[in-house]
């Protein structure tokens, strides 16, 4: 009997603490989400908005040079060579713009010219000739630093990838 009015008295204390740490425990998750969602968009913003695209071209990189076997030498020519052609793929980006913005207009129509596609095309067809040849330049000035051997490998790489798409 007094066993019953011990747990009579406490439960109610019990169910309050009970009730009370569920809720402490919610609003501190809830608070660990907000502030890791901070910290994502504040990193995804300090990476100038290319944090996924600059993530896989850093992978990229490091997976050839282990595959490769870069010496350091090497791998700091090829990091300048790759510095080099981002700056100039961020001032090419702008004029691909237009193209884009063409297209995406193009396809809301109810039905597809060719004919316009085709005009949109050839409008901007000295742009992807001119990226085309700084894609080829960068991969020649990539062979040059390379010896024979991984050259061969290099190659290899290429075409492996190439077969996977």
């Amino acid at each position: 009997m007094k066993i019953k009015k011990v747990y009579s008295t406490i439960k109610p204390y019990v169910a309050t603490s009970v009730m009370l740490l569920t809720m402490t425990s919610m609003n501190v998750n809830a608070i660990e989400k907000s502030i890791e969602q901070t910290n994502a968009v504040t990193s995804y913003q300090e990476a100038d908005g290319n944090g996924k695209q600059d993530k896989k071209m850093k992978k990229r990189f490091h997976r050839l040079a282990k595959k490769l076997a870069l010496t350091s030498e090497q791998r700091s020519k090829v990091k300048a060579i790759l510095a080099n052609i981002k700056t100039k793929h961020q001032e090419s980006k702008g004029s691909l713009a237009g193209f884009k913005d063409q297209v995406r207009s193009l396809m809301k129509t109810g039905e597809f010219d060719e004919n316009n596609f085709t005009a949109i095309y050839m409008e901007y067809q000295p742009v992807f000739q001119q990226n085309a040849m700084a894609r080829a330049k960068v991969q020649h000035q990539i062979m040059q630093v390379l010896t024979p051997e991984q050259q061969e490998k290099f190659l290899t790489m290429k075409a492996h990838r190439k077969d996977l798409r």
